[in-house]
């Protein structure tokens, strides 16, 4: 994961993925909770960001399970002190992980900046114990052509493009390849769904993709993705609280490792 451009070491990255979080850890947990997760589980949250979900998942599973949480930069990991839970620096695209280990492993926006997300998924399948569940959840970007404003369009396009083409990607894959690509791993239970949310100028949500364009503003500007101009209404228009649209959908597929016979 070398190419990953949305770099840590930004000055504002922190403030990034909280928003982040906000919007979408409801969701994970649902998810979770629906897969049965609970006390004494071991698991593995695979690229974790500022750790919300694996300060969860270390609640659910209690005293009796243990949570391992991985990502290539853990400068905002290092701060977690719960029993229970620990910080390994780990690239899924270049390192295995222990096999037949984990109860559940999650990641979430991850396999977007991934230059071969199937070898991430493989990797993460062998890790899972008999009768262990992966849960991926990942983001794709084909609502944002149903909006009314193509400043909106074009600078969520030109977004989702500059950060994906570090890894080969264009922002508009999971919804068509992912369910497949998982499916091909022969896990039994298998299952899916889509979720859209509805974007408000000012809100979390577009707080979080301004943040995003102003990390990503200079590699747009000088691809020639994105105008000066244009770059500047859109984020004018992201803070605009009467402005109303799709946001990215949210793509999720799940799947259990057979039981042994």
């Amino acid at each position: 994961m070398t190419n990953y451009a949305l770099d840590n070491a930004w000055d504002r990255a922190h403030h990034r993925l909280a928003l982040l979080e906000q919007q979408l850890d409801p969701i994970s947990h649902r998810r979770l909770a629906a897969l049965g997760v609970r006390d004494g589980w071991r698991c593995l949250e695979v690229g974790g960001g500022l750790g919300s979900m694996a300060r969860w998942l270390g609640r659910q599973v209690g005293v009796a399970g243990h949570v391992t949480v991985t990502d290539i930069d853990i400068r905002f990991l290092q701060g977690i002190d719960e029993p229970g839970i620990e910080v390994w620096r780990h690239d899924v695209m270049t390192e295995d992980l222990p096999v037949a280990q984990f109860d559940l492993v999650h990641a979430r926006w991850l396999l977007y900046h991934l230059a071969q997300p199937e070898q991430a998924i493989t990797r993460m399948v062998a890790a899972l114990r008999p009768g262990g569940w992966l849960l991926l959840e990942d983001v794709d970007f084909f609502p944002l052509y149903a909006s009314t404003s193509p400043l909106y369009v074009n600078f969520m396009v030109a977004l989702a493009k500059t950060v994906g083409e570090a890894a080969g990607h264009d922002g508009f894959w999971a919804a068509r390849v992912l369910p497949a690509m998982v499916a091909a791993q022969e896990l039994t239970e298998f299952g899916g769904e889509g979720d859209v949310a509805i974007l408000r100028g000012r809100s979390a949500m577009a707080k979080f993709w301004r943040l995003t364009g102003e990390q990503m503003r200079d590699k747009m500007l000088t691809s020639g993705a994105l105008s000066v101009e244009c770059f500047h209404a859109a984020m004018a228009l992201l803070d605009n609280p009467t402005f109303w649209t799709f946001s990215s959908a949210g793509v999720a597929v799940w799947g259990r490792h057979p039981n042994e016979t």
